[in-house]
């Protein structure tokens, strides 16, 4: 029969046996003069009884709580004795005067239960979470920076949506399948069994300090320091509000309709998706951004460890990705547009009258001009119901040979051959109406469904001696006679070849 003591560890009733009592008393208290220096002490000593408790509450059975000097031993190996950080400790008497007793931190001897408790499993980490904290328990369990695990994840979910929506729909009910399959870590065993971490006397000390620094060289150090600083904050700031400057120049190009409308050019070429946005905005910001996270790091001397060069590795392949689905794009439009052929429709104009009259259909009286661009209008509000139409060309000519109006329309089609390119031409219609002396034009609206494929209308219209052609707004801006017909020709010419380039 041995008597018990009732105590209090880590807010836990517990019935030790009276030599197991002492020998836990005792190693509180080395503990307490190890850590009497450090200012984090309190925070120490409260973090490793609780541990203590817990690892307790795993040793012994039934309700009673009755701890042995074996199951006091065992807990010791586990947790680590001060004398193995401090050898001044070993050999020192306690309060009473009596010799201490001796606690080795034997890891070896440890029983099978008790090795059970650090194998690693898969957890969630309901702690350190943004959504579920899968990603988390991925990197307890793989050693990786759950930061890094996130980053790749968002990256492939981001490459795969280029690719399909449905492989990237698949990767979140991935993850969605797994926050309800992960159990979380809610217990100290199942967190021991997370992170697969000992818990002893130094993982709880490096857990519960933060880490210091402290830089010490001469004076020449010390001035190139401090001159290093100065370039790399002068560099951090400018190169903030590069970034800075260029995110707002993207949102205000994307809402912008009144001075470039650069956003209606990818509703009328059919690339207004949310893809090629993306891809252009990694594009162009991956780099300051990358070099401002750098600039951040030598201002905080930071190290650059596995995790930097896994965000390096990540954010370089973003980029890369980015800018082949970017260039991809551009070579195929490119390529699909590089001959043109041109076709010729001779539509009869029977009237008698002095003057000829062209108009523009009325249901684009309402139409927008684009910004800098006569010859194109658009309508909608927002860039999902967006619709834009190139307006013809018109030219007028005068033959004195002529008894009653002509009017050809030449067609101009592009493709990546010219029979293609020739048929194309060919099969192309100009959607128009002519009643008596009136012709009203009706251009084609093109959408991101239905977007424009480069091709060109011009309406030639040869008028005879003392008859004239009036040509109404918004149709008036694309008008030439005969002396500007080939510089017209050109202008148009050189706008098709900007898009070429640009696309």
């Amino acid at each position: 029969m041995k008597p018990t003591v009732r105590v209090s560890i880590g807010g836990l009733a517990f019935n030790p046996e009276e030599d197991a009592y002492h020998i836990l008393d005792d190693y509180l208290k080395a503990l307490r003069r190890h850590f009497s220096g450090n200012p984090e002490a309190d925070e120490i000593i409260t973090d490793i009884e609780s541990r203590l408790s817990e690892l307790l509450q795993m040793r012994i059975n039934g309700n009673d709580r009755v701890v042995s000097i074996t199951d006091a031993r065992e807990i010791i190996k586990i947790m680590g004795n001060p004398k193995d950080f401090d050898e001044t400790v070993s050999g020192e008497a306690n309060e009473e005067g009596a010799p201490r007793k001796e606690f080795y931190r034997n890891t070896e001897n440890k029983d099978d239960s008790f090795q059970n408790f650090f194998k690693k499993q898969l957890y969630r980490d309901a702690n350190n979470k943004i959504i579920g904290g899968v990603c988390s328990g991925f990197g307890h369990y793989f050693k990786i920076d759950s930061t890094a695990i996130r980053i790749i994840l968002a990256g492939l979910i981001f490459l795969f949506g280029f690719l399909s929506f449905k492989i990237a729909g698949t990767a979140v009910l991935a993850y969605i399948v797994l926050w309800i399959v992960m159990p979380a870590a809610r217990t100290f065993n199942q967190k021991l069994s997370m992170t697969g971490a000992d818990p002893s006397i130094e993982n709880i000390e490096n857990r519960s300090q933060p880490s210091r620094k402290k830089y010490k060289g001469s004076a020449v150090g010390t001035i190139l320091n401090v001159f290093i600083n100065i370039v790399a904050g002068i560099c951090a700031v400018l190169v903030f509000f590069i970034l800075t400057g260029m995110i707002v120049s993207l949102i205000w190009l994307y809402l912008d309709t009144e001075l470039f409308g650069l956003n209606n050019y990818l509703v009328l070429l059919g690339y207004n998706s949310i893809g090629l946005k993306i891809a252009i905005a990694l594009a162009i910001l991956i780099p300051p951004a990358g070099l401002l996270c750098l600039l951040i790091k030598i201002l905080r001397r930071s190290s650059f460890t596995l995790q930097t060069l896994a965000g390096f590795i990540i954010g370089l392949a973003v980029w890369t990705g980015a800018v082949v689905y970017i260039g991809s794009k551009s070579i195929k439009f490119a390529h699909s547009h590089k001959e043109r052929e041109e076709a010729m429709d001779n539509p009869a104009v029977g009237t008698k009258s002095d003057t000829l009259i062209i108009k523009l259909g009325d249901e684009y009286l309402d139409a927008i001009p684009q910004p800098r661009n006569p010859i194109m209008f658009y309508r909608g509000e927002t860039s999902g119901n967006r619709q834009m139409c190139v307006l013809p060309s018109i030219t007028v000519r005068n033959d004195t040979s002529l008894v009653n109006y002509k009017m050809e329309i030449r067609k101009r089609g592009f493709a990546d051959n010219r029979v293609t390119a020739k048929r194309k031409a060919e099969a192309l219609r100009l959607d128009y109406s002519i009643t008596d002396s009136l012709i009203t034009v009706n251009p084609e609206w093109y959408s991101n469904t239905n977007k424009w494929d480069m091709e060109t209308f011009e309406i030639i219209v040869t008028a005879p001696r003392n008859k004239k052609v009036i040509i109404e707004t918004p149709l008036n801006s694309t008008l030439t006679d005969i002396k500007r017909s080939h510089g017209c020709k050109r202008e148009i010419d050189k706008f098709v070849r900007r898009l070429k380039k640009r696309f």
